[in-house]
């Protein structure tokens, strides 16, 4: 009688990770043992992304839109669009039956250039899988899925705790922010004279070198058309400021500052002391004004340096500084302040670096005069 011997093989997985548009990319691989054969394993994910249309299920992580892409006996494709609308990634599911239970190897790909990604290309996959005991919701079968191996690429997360919760911060950190973003630019057709005509409130701002946080009370600016002088200064700037602590010292720059209009459609103008010139000036840009609605945005500049996720900013110090938030009315409008901060996050910037101007028991202040 001859004997064998009978070696177990293990499940080796097939990982066929989706191709990606990017050579570095953040991904994440895993291996699961589901308790149930392939063929419900798979109808489960399929009505799960099918029931995002009849709201009979959605994504915990973000509210991401999943697609299948395409589907074959023993393999799903998806792509899944993030809650924001801006970042797809591609995942790809295969699937082996072992008696009555399923293996399922699987890959998640992000799209473009990443490498931290908040365990995103993880959980992209574990959505599709989870049970009722992990605190997903099934829609067809409710069936334990075990990880046996996960495998992110370097810098991405596994951590199944954040594939359960509604924030888009691990999207806006997918790809490194351009800065100063694509396209960036500011306002058309520029009505300087309309603009200049009364005086703006200032209701948020970044803090910079020659404006620290410490002056945000009963902060203005007023401008007025003057004969173009020696240094080529087309405007007189005056701005004012005060101390938030009492006794509320005034900071108030008279007629010591000027500015020359370097592009009148566009908004573009460069600020300095009257007395320097103009080489010596600051950028000072109107990215977005409406006189019908009362508020302009402007910044020194075009903001070129990165806050990664949270976006672009200007720098902090004297020339090429700033963010602001401009009102015609001093009460503030909350409604039209996020309006505001909504088009400055639009045109890629950082609002963390917004304070609030307390435009309270703010005294007259005497009109400039020129």
């Amino acid at each position: 009688m001859k004997s064998f011997l009978v070696l177990a093989v293990p499940f080796v997985a097939a990982y066929n990770c989706p191709s990606s548009s990017s050579s570095i990319h953040a991904s994440c691989r895993v291996t699961v043992a589901a308790d149930v054969p392939c063929e419900q394993v798979q109808a489960e994910m399929k009505a799960r992304v099918d029931g995002q249309s009849a709201g009979l299920w959605h994504d915990p992580h973000n509210n991401g839109t999943y697609s299948l892409i395409d589907s074959d006996k023993d393999v799903l494709d998806f792509q899944r669009v993030t809650g924001n609308k801006k970042y797809t990634d591609k995942l790809r599911f295969d699937f082996k039956d072992i008696g009555n239970k399923c293996e399922i190897s699987a890959c998640s790909a992000s799209q473009v250039f990443s490498i931290g990604d908040f365990s995103t290309n993880y959980c992209n996959l574990r959505m599709l899988y989870c049970s009722s005991q992990d605190g997903c919701h099934p829609v067809k079968f409710d069936f334990n899925a075990k990880e046996t191996d996960v495998e992110p690429s370097l810098g991405a997360g596994k951590t199944p705790s954040d594939c359960l919760k509604m924030t888009e911060v691990s999207q806006d950190f997918l790809a490194p922010t351009q800065c100063p973003p694509a396209g960036f630019d500011t306002v058309q057709d520029f009505d300087l004279e309309k603009f200049i005509e009364k005086r703006w409130y200032i209701q948020q701002q970044m803090a910079v070198n020659y404006l620290p946080a410490s002056q945000n009370r009963c902060v203005y600016a007023e401008y007025q058309l003057r004969e173009k002088s020696f240094w080529g200064y087309d405007v007189s700037v005056h701005n004012h400021a005060e101390e938030v602590a009492a006794p509320h010292k005034v900071h108030d720059s008279g007629k010591t500052l000027c500015a020359k209009v370097v592009d009148k459609a566009r908004g573009k103008l460069e600020v300095a002391p009257c007395f320097l010139p103009t080489v010596a000036a600051g950028p000072y840009w109107v990215l977005d004004y409406s006189e019908e609605e009362g508020y302009a945005l402007i910044s020194g500049g075009a903001p070129k340096e990165s806050a990664g996720a949270a976006g672009c900013r200007t720098g902090t110090g004297t020339n090429g500084a700033g963010l602001w938030i401009f009102t015609r009315q001093q009460k503030r409008d909350e409604a039209l302040v996020q309006k505001v901060r909504s088009i400055a996050k639009n045109k890629g910037f950082d609002l963390s670096v917004l304070n609030d101007v307390d435009q309270s028991d703010c005294s007259e202040a005497v009109a400039l005069a020129v």
